[in-house]
């Protein structure tokens, strides 16, 4: 974190706070990010051993207070902003949802207050489907908010569909503002289970990985390449869990490296997402809201079965959190083109105490 005071005026402390992970934000009076800290205090490590809510939402105020403490002492009163499993029901507080269909708009009318050591933690409300076929989503809500704001600003046709990849993997219908629509699918969670726990884990050279890219920049695109086309032809005809094990045959007939296993079954995964998800819903353009590594691996998949891609950027949930604190009247000000530049980035791990 840095030590120096932001050369502009801060506004707001954002989070997206998740399963594995923790981000922050320093905001100024436009948006952009005066200073950020990552660390892998997600929602599952933070309440560890707490066995009961206030126990657990103890736990939750001192791991803010360690990370964010810092600006708001430089800065008190700052208006604090959350998003993520930490607005569940094992999380700091549960913060409900919205049924779908619902206005992205309409997140900021219900925020869910938690006092925090002299502050308040505003936590959004996730989306949920209700029906014979109930679905829930939380976190990717606000990076949807940032998405349309950025389709926005750079014009062209407006969001209609996306998908948000990662441990559960989200695919959303849009109509505007408006959520009318949206499927998970455990493409990620999967992933990890194979190349950690199942037979397939011990060919992999690579070792285990948390989601079919796992931040990885470098792919072996023979073999992922190889993992969609199988699927492609023989999907349907032998089903996913059927071609998951030729991972296996293919390496003891010589066809398939033992390195080269982990791309392979994340190009089954994602074909078989990617090829699904079209059928349900045909789209001629997908919006994909993923980090690089991962947002090629889906271009990939969704212009081999005749899709248009658009990526959206890095920063889309930060954007999210801010548009939610305007429409909520916790900061003042509207956003600036290309103001989004990150004066100091930090990365803390769980066990490091204190301010850095």
């Amino acid at each position: 974190m840095a030590d120096d005071a932001p050369r502009r005026d801060a506004a707001l402390v954002a989070l997206d706070w998740g399963t594995s992970s923790f981000r922050g934000w320093l905001l100024d009076a436009a948006g952009g990010v005066l200073d950020e800290v990552r660390t892998d205090d997600g929602t599952l490590r933070c309440s560890a051993g707490t066995g009961s809510a206030p126990e657990r939402a103890a736990a939750f105020e001192r791991t803010f207070a360690r990370l964010c403490g810092p600006w708001l002492e430089r800065h008190p009163d700052l208006p604090v902003l959350g998003a993520g499993m930490v607005g569940s029901n094992h999380g700091w507080a549960d913060a409900g949802y919205l049924d779908v269909p619902a206005r992205l708009s309409r997140l900021a009318d219900h925020l869910t207050p938690v006092p925090a050591a002299g502050s308040v933690v505003h936590l959004v409300p996730g989306l949920r489907v209700v029906g014979p076929d109930p679905d829930v989503l939380r976190g990717e809500e606000v990076q949807l908010l940032g998405a349309l704001e950025e389709t926005r600003e750079e014009g062209g046709a407006p969001l209609a569909t996306a998908v948000l990849p990662g441990t559960h993997s989200k695919w959303v219908r849009l109509d505007g503002d408006r959520v009318t629509g949206f499927a998970t699918v455990m493409t990620g969670e999967l992933y990890g289970l194979l190349l950690r726990d199942s037979i397939l884990a011990r060919l992999a050279e690579d070792g285990p990985h948390g989601d079919p890219a796992a931040g990885r920049d470098a792919v072996d695109q023979e073999a992922f390449d190889r993992g969609l086309d199988t699927d492609a032809r023989r999907g349907d005809e032998r089903g996913l869990a059927a071609l998951l094990f030729t991972a296996r045959t293919l390496v003891m007939a010589g066809a398939l490296r033992p390195a080269q296993v982990a791309d392979y079954v994340s190009g089954l995964l994602v074909g078989s997402e990617v090829r699904h998800a079209l059928r349900a819903d045909p789209a001629a353009l997908v919006t994909v809201c993923a980090s690089p590594a991962t947002a090629r691996r889906y271009r990939r998949a969704l212009e081999r079965h005749g899709a248009a891609v658009r990526t959206a950027g890095e920063d889309v949930a930060v954007r999210g959190l801010w548009r939610v604190a305007r429409d909520a009247g916790l900061v003042t000000g509207a956003p600036l083109p290309g103001a989004r530049t990150s004066e100091r980035t930090t990365t803390l791990s769980s066990t490091e105490e204190g301010t850095s």
